[in-house]
């Protein structure tokens, strides 16, 4: 597996956790330092938790403007967590291409999520990626 993608599964289940209620931000980064993988993996990973962290509100205002018949607080822990990711990789991860987000969150959506998680996020994240009126805040 590569180190971005391990390093975003490794970012996913810290994601998880704090949207569970059951982890916090800080200490959620402390214990990402004590795991067993790569620097390179934990960095990765460690700069999608500052960056989703840093960005929060404007990725959950994004999911939420593009969850047709959905609130954001109602998905499934899993999805929302894939989904903050992605728009987070989306819009805001200078080097991230969009279309390399989406398919990544795909691959995460058919591995933790369920059945239908990824036909439901790629119909969310594609319609995220076509918007226009959404300001890129890629650097």
């Amino acid at each position: 597996m590569g180190i971005r993608r391990e390093g975003r599964q490794l970012a996913l289940k810290y994601i998880y956790q704090i949207d569970l209620g059951v982890n916090f931000e800080d200490k959620a980064l402390a214990q990402l330092e004590q795991e067993k993988y790569s620097k390179k993996v934990k960095s990765f990973a460690k700069e999608r938790l500052i960056g989703l962290f840093n960005n929060r509100d404007a990725v959950d205002g994004i999911a939420k403007k593009h969850l047709k018949n959905w609130k954001l607080e109602r998905l499934n822990e899993t999805d929302k967590s894939i989904l903050r990711l992605a728009i987070y990789e989306m819009k805001f991860d200078p080097n991230i291409p969009e279309k390399v987000a989406l398919n990544e969150a795909l691959e995460l959506a058919k591995k933790f999520g369920t059945e239908e998680s990824s036909k439901f996020l790629n119909g969310v994240l594609d319609a995220v990626m076509h918007d226009k009126s959404i300001k890129s805040h890629k650097t």
